[in-house]
């Protein structure tokens, strides 16, 4: 069986760009072909509650009749109405005429409003048996046993590190059972704040990968289910993976919401060197503005280090000092600070003004603020709410301060481009003379290993302890993590990036 594999970056709510998408890779394909486009690829996803979209059947269908005008053979997702209930559905076109739809059983996070269907659909195309449906519904179409030549199946995996790894181990036994090469069509880029895998891949029916197609990124290729053999794979570094997944997340999110350019704060620290450095390449450094915004307490390494950020990226950058404006602020602020020791309210003061100016630039020429906080910091609210925490989206906010350093080291590997003193300096705010983050926090060595037992672990207090860690810093830590979550619903979402991410995969109440 010959198989157009389309991996597309599409647009959700957009029917008409991922029409044209579709209709695009089947004017590629001969008559012989099928072609299988990926999960919900009419309307694109996630489409969350679906109640607010009464329409969404009947834009799909009416989209799909101008598919089906092509007279190709093809798989295709969309929403298909039926009894007042909603199907996120596949449909099997042959020829231009509709021969079968597989309506997805097992509902996963992105199916908010869906009613559960019937799983996988198994068909005659040509002389061969075709079995295809949803990645969800794969284990129960194993237990059936039903006998297949070639298995179709589509999913809408994201991001995370060791996503794909874990994917293809899981596929293995099921694949052997099959005996038969195994398809799957995942989506690429991105949707807010979800970076698609790609990474598309068919199997041979010892379960073997065959083929697969690069991650993050829109790409086709054809497959002859015949004459399948054994891939030399290449592991893809978790760095690397990293890299790829937010400058793919960054790209689509100003694309996709019509957005050209992104406004970064510069500190001089490491977190806003990554960051612009990881913009500058996403959108073109001709599109990245940097602003220094110093105060009284920012040490003249800390601005040489900010202004040598930008201009080893080549971007256009400005310095706004902002001490006389704190002064004025302050000056206003005397009827009820006169009198009160100086603490942490003139700290967030300084941030807040520097997230004035950031807003009022990013306002004024139609940009975006990109947030520049990492998880560390997020996880146990250490940031200016309505300061730094501003922002569209966050490039690293789902990065420990670890992942930080180690990504601005891979990012250097072959020559400077984030300054290396940012990298090997100790962290500050420089909002108060002297002052550095361990002044209120944990070493990151400590707080990162503790946040990630913790949040992606799913550890208690006990076991971090029993793990070795100081109890005092422990309940430290968790305590912060868990007296937060007001500030963190209220600051800017971050690009997913790991398996446990604030404000998807973590919410907890407020009070």
């Amino acid at each position: 069986m010959k198989i157009l594999i389309s991996q597309l970056n599409l647009k959700t709510l957009d029917y008409d760009y991922n029409l044209n998408l579709m209709r695009n890779s089947l004017d590629r394909s001969n008559s012989d072909v099928l072609t299988v486009f990926p999960e919900l690829s009419l309307c694109g996803s996630p489409l969350y509650d679906m109640s607010r979209y009464g329409t969404l059947p009947v834009d799909c269908i009416n989209r799909a009749e101008v598919l089906c005008s092509e007279k190709k053979d093809f798989i295709f997702g969309l929403c298909v109405g039926e009894d007042g209930k909603k199907y996120n559905s596949l449909a099997f076109v042959s020829s231009g005429e509709l021969k079968s739809i597989s309506t997805k059983r097992n509902l996963s996070m992105f199916d908010e409003g869906f009613d559960s269907g019937r799983g996988f659909e198994v068909t005659e195309y040509g002389d061969k048996t075709l079995a295809f449906g949803f990645l969800e519904d794969l284990e129960d179409f194993v237990a059936t046993s039903k006998k297949a030549d070639v298995v179709v199946c589509v999913g809408s995996i994201v991001f995370e590190p060791e996503r794909q790894h874990r994917l293809l181990l899981s596929l293995l036994p099921l694949v052997r059972r099959l005996s038969c090469p195994f398809v799957f069509v995942n989506r690429a880029g991105a949707e807010g704040r979800y970076v698609f895998n790609g990474g598309s891949f068919v199997l041979n029916s010892n379960g073997n990968i065959s083929v697969q197609l690069p991650f993050f990124v829109q790409e086709e290729t054809f497959v002859d289910t015949e004459r399948l053999g054994n891939m030399q794979q290449r592991a893809v570094p978790r760095l690397e993976l990293l890299h790829g997944a937010i400058i793919t997340g960054l790209r689509d999110y100003f694309w996709k919401n019509g957005i050209r350019k992104a406004v970064v704060g510069l500190s001089g620290g490491i977190d806003s060197a990554l960051v612009v450095a990881l913009a500058a390449e996403a959108l073109g450094r001709e599109n990245v503005i940097g602003v220094l915004l110093p105060s009284e307490y920012s040490t003249s390494h800390s601005i040489e280090d900010a202004r040598n950020s930008a201009e080893k990226l080549g971007i256009k950058y400005h310095i706004m000092p902002i001490k006389d404006i704190f002064s004025s602020t302050l000056e206003v602020l005397s009827p009820v600070f006169d009198g009160l020791a100086a603490d942490v309210a003139e700290e967030n003061l300084q941030s807040r003004i520097r997230g004035l100016l950031l807003m009022g630039i990013a306002n004024k020429i139609g940009a975006a603020v990109l947030n520049t906080s990492n998880k560390s910091e997020v996880a146990v609210g250490y940031g200016t709410l309505y300061g730094d925490t501003i922002g569209g989206i966050g490039a690293i906010g789902d990065l420990y301060k670890k992942d930080v350093w180690d990504l601005s080291r891979w990012i250097n590997r072959n020559g400077e481009i984030i300054p290396e003193n940012s990298i090997t300096k100790e962290p500050s705010a420089e909002l108060r003379p002297g002052q550095k983050d361990t002044d209120s926090l944990p070493a990151y060595s400590i707080l990162d290993k503790v946040l990630e037992m913790y949040i992606e672990g799913g550890k208690t207090e006990a076991e971090i302890e029993k793990a070795g860690f100081d109890r005092d810093t422990v309940r430290k830590i968790t305590r912060l993590v868990k007296i937060n979550e007001w500030k963190r619903r209220q600051a800017a979402p971050s690009l997913k990036l790991s398996s446990c991410t604030f404000g998807i995969d973590r919410l907890t109440p407020i009070s």
